[in-house]
């Protein structure tokens, strides 16, 4: 007679399954799955907490003026970054015109100061700057 898992087991193997399904398991040399999405990292979160322009790694032109020169490394630890292309990044390889979108930590903690400190969690580039063709000589 052939033993049945208990269905707590059984979910987690199905789970377990689907997950290396979408993970891209596939043959060698097959492309690697994508990063997750912003709202992935976020729980489900698809809204950000603002948006603007990179520019000397603060936010300019911001959604909320609230958030207007606000340093994109954080108060905290750095945030996850994602690249334009769904790569992971990091705040170092945000360059000036990058267009993004910035979720706070948990928290939301933020210093009133100006232009104000956050806890962030996520930056997304969602339009990357315009790169300079190099001049042919």
């Amino acid at each position: 007679m052939p033993t049945r898992l208990p269905r707590r087991a059984r979910a987690l193997l199905g789970a377990a399954l689907l997950g290396a399904v979408a993970a891209g398991c596939g043959p060698a040399g097959s492309p690697a799955a994508p990063a997750p999405s912003a709202s992935e990292h976020l729980g489900g979160q698809p809204t950000p907490d603002v948006t603007g322009v990179v520019a000397g790694g603060s936010l300019t032109q911001a959604s909320d003026p609230y958030f207007e020169g606000m340093g994109l490394a954080g108060l905290g630890e750095e945030p996850s970054v994602l690249a334009a292309d769904g790569s992971q990044a990091t705040v170092a390889d945000l360059r000036d015109g990058d267009r993004v979108e910035v979720w706070l930590g948990p928290d939301g903690m933020c210093a009133e100061s100006f232009p104000v400190q956050c806890d962030l969690l996520t930056v997304r580039v969602t339009e990357a700057a315009a790169t300079a063709s190099p001049s042919q000589g």
